[in-house]
């Protein structure tokens, strides 16, 4: 996925569709398993969502016999949920949501799962315009930020507090939780993450012109 965040689409998908079918082959479900998660995130990301939902179905398949089930069966259900959304499937991304929320409470704290997971809730509460619950799930990702302390913890921290502020139209702190990310996401050599800030940032300026 380094080449997915330096913004090399391609080398990304060419790297991770050769990955997926190599799993396949030696039976390594957890390996495909996950590299169905990474390649459904670069194909929502790019807006092949259709596709990405395909893939990341197959990923589940895969996950039920996988020795790390858990683990990617969370990641998974947070990209399918990121992709439903995306897609303006609110009731799908909420019933998978639900279903990742679940099995992380059920089985504990793991940081890369977190580091999924909690984002796309705040995401998608935000747009079933439940701000009280989005901001449960950003004080979680606040706090799994200060306990794992890295750049992309801090960062995408202060990327959903931004959206979350958005949303409940205090534009001035958004734009300041965005810059911040957007600063963390280019030292962490994230570009993709960066962008998306930097776009955030451009939509939020222009409704403040309005």
């Amino acid at each position: 996925m380094l080449e997915f965040q330096a913004g090399r689409w391609s080398e990304a998908e060419a790297a991770l569709r050769e990955a997926v079918q190599l799993n396949r082959q030696l039976g390594a479900a957890s390996g495909e398993a996950l590299a169905c998660q990474h390649l459904g995130v670069l194909l929502t990301a790019r807006g092949q969502l259709d596709e990405a939902l395909t893939i990341l179905e197959e990923g589940l398949v895969a996950a039920e016999q996988a020795s790390m089930r858990v683990h990617c069966l969370i990641r998974l259900y947070a990209a399918i949920s990121r992709n439903r959304l995306l897609a303006g499937d609110l009731a799908a991304a909420g019933y998978t949501l639900s279903l990742g929320l679940s099995m992380s409470e059920r089985h504990g704290h793991c940081c890369t799962c977190e580091s999924l997971l909690l984002p796309v809730a705040v995401a998608v509460l935000i747009a079933q315009d439940d701000l009280a619950a989005a901001e449960e799930y950003c004080r979680q990702l606040d706090e799994a930020a200060a306990r794992y302390g890295s750049r992309v913890w801090l960062a995408l921290a202060s990327q959903t507090r931004g959206e979350l502020a958005a949303a409940q139209g205090d534009i001035e702190a958004a734009l300041n939780h965005f810059r911040q990310a957007q600063a963390e996401f280019e030292l962490a050599g994230n570009s993709y993450q960066a962008g998306q800030c930097l776009a955030a940032l451009e939509r939020l300026k222009q409704q403040q012109e309005h």
